[in-house]
């Protein structure tokens, strides 16, 4: 597959050399003399990497401005900056503001070369990891005794057999993207990497880029990037009617792809939080790709909706990190009783983070090795929006942070009686390290066991 370079540089005869240097490597190359044609020929061209000149003669914007105007507009573009004698530490300058790397004249061929592949290498990891998360084989299983849970295992292997598209809907926190993880183990696609695609939040910019249509860049659309893969998308109800369109048209039209040479075989997975049937009322959601969307239909219920799932899924959590730290612990009948009639406004999200936390949390774990939580650390079931966090929402992250930290090393250093080598051994820390983490958090070390 072919990159395209655009070259920034007042004279030519860099720009035509350079541009034959990336030609023998299957690069194909535009260049502009000045910034007004650049940032044309940028928005035209639509490069996959930028090699610019930090001095631009006789141009209104230098290469620092100009490196400043793509960014702000392509943030996720690699822009190898070129420095002559004098200007290197402009050259700094612009990597501090977003640039790849810089190469001081005079370069050769094999510099430009070896930079260029690794600035395009290094621009696909970031890309990847921002949208495209490869999904562990999920070794937890499907946990829980309701209706639900019971229908959904019984019918897990015909729904993952099929290519027909998926839908599923429910709360947030309800488990939908753990049921995709399974519905793909399960599938004939196992064996290649699920795309899971949060399509909350993102800007134009990156929209556009995941759904670029132009048939220089079309092998990075989504859609082929994920072929012969599964494809889940999250939060498709916060996607952009234009975008709704495109996803639409894919679906509709068989050929789309095959335009471009393009046999697609992707299995797509669509999961929704909001409440569908409001969100096209209101015009957020085109009602025929939520037809086209939902072959397979899987509602997941609350945890409200199917409480004898708590116990099964708080137990399961329970094992699993025990087994990971090495404790054993049971609940007492009355945290049994606490942990079933708590509302869980977080849903099953909300348990699995609280029961990882009760363990981090618990105290006294040194005085024996089987140990029976009767008192839960939260007061549950008293104030249902202070119980779903400890920390308190309206600081600041710094903050929030600061004092999750403080109370865990306090907790910690009570575990394990002020010992400093068994809270190291625990938590991972150097001593030292240790040391001025509990400086940093005020916490006084005057009676740790050195």
């Amino acid at each position: 597959m072919s990159h395209k370079v655009l070259i920034i540089d007042d004279e030519k005869d860099i720009c035509y050399l350079i541009s034959e240097i990336l030609k023998d490597e299957n690069f194909v190359s535009d260049f502009s003399t000045n910034s007004a044609d650049a940032l044309n020929k940028f928005e035209i061209f639509k490069p996959d990497l930028v090699i610019l000149d930090v001095w631009l003669g006789n141009s209104e914007l230098d290469g620092l401005e100009l490196l400043k105007e793509f960014k702000k507009n392509s943030p996720q573009i690699p822009i190898i900056i070129i420095s002559g004698h004098g200007t290197v530490d402009m050259a700094v300058n612009a990597i501090k503001n977003g640039a790849y790397d810089f190469l001081e004249k005079p370069f050769n061929s094999e510099k430009i070369l070896i930079l260029s592949k690794r600035a395009l290498e290094a621009a696909k990891l970031i890309d990847e990891n921002k949208y495209l998360k490869k999904i562990v084989d999920p070794k937890i299983p499907i946990t829980g005794n309701s209706q639900f849970i019971i229908n959904l295992k019984k019918n897990l292997s015909k729904i993952s057999d099929t290519n027909s598209r998926i839908l599923i809907l429910g709360p947030k926190g309800s488990g939908k993207k753990f049921i995709a993880q399974n519905i793909h183990k399960n599938s004939n696609k196992s064996n290649s990497i699920a795309n899971i695609i949060d399509l909350k939040n993102l800007s134009e910019s990156e929209l556009n880029t995941m759904f670029v249509e132009d048939k220089f860049n079309i092998d990075q659309n989504i859609f082929i990037k994920s072929n012969n893969n599964t494809l889940i998308l999250y939060n498709i109800d916060f996607l952009p009617i234009n975008f709704q369109k495109k996803i639409l048209n894919y679906l509709e039209n068989d050929q789309y792809f095959k335009n471009f040479g393009i046999n697609l075989d992707v299995k797509i997975i669509a999961i929704i939080s909001n409440n569908i049937e409001q969100e096209i009322k209101k015009g957020n959601f085109i009602q025929n790709l939520y037809n086209r969307l939902n072959v397979i239909n899987i509602k997941v219920p609350s945890i409200d909706e199917r409480r004898e799932d708590i116990l099964p899924i708080c137990e399961f959590y329970l094992n699993y990190y025990n087994k990971n730290k090495k404790y054993k612990f049971s609940f007492s009948k009355k945290s049994a009783d606490k942990l079933e009639t708590y509302a869980w406004p977080g849903n099953v999200r909300q348990i699995i983070n609280y029961i990882e936390k009760t363990l981090i949390l618990n105290q006294d774990l040194n005085q024996k090795s089987d140990y029976e939580l009767t008192n839960l650390p939260l007061d549950m079931g008293e104030n249902e929006e202070k119980n779903e966090s400890s920390i308190d929402l309206t600081l600041s992250l710094k903050d929030a942070r600061f004092n999750f930290e403080k109370q865990y090393f306090l907790s910690q250093i009570k575990r394990f009686n002020g010992n400093i080598t068994k809270i190291s051994e625990f938590t991972g820390m150097e001593r030292t390290a240790l040391y001025r983490k509990f400086k940093s958090l005020n916490i006084t070390i005057n009676n740790i066991n050195r």
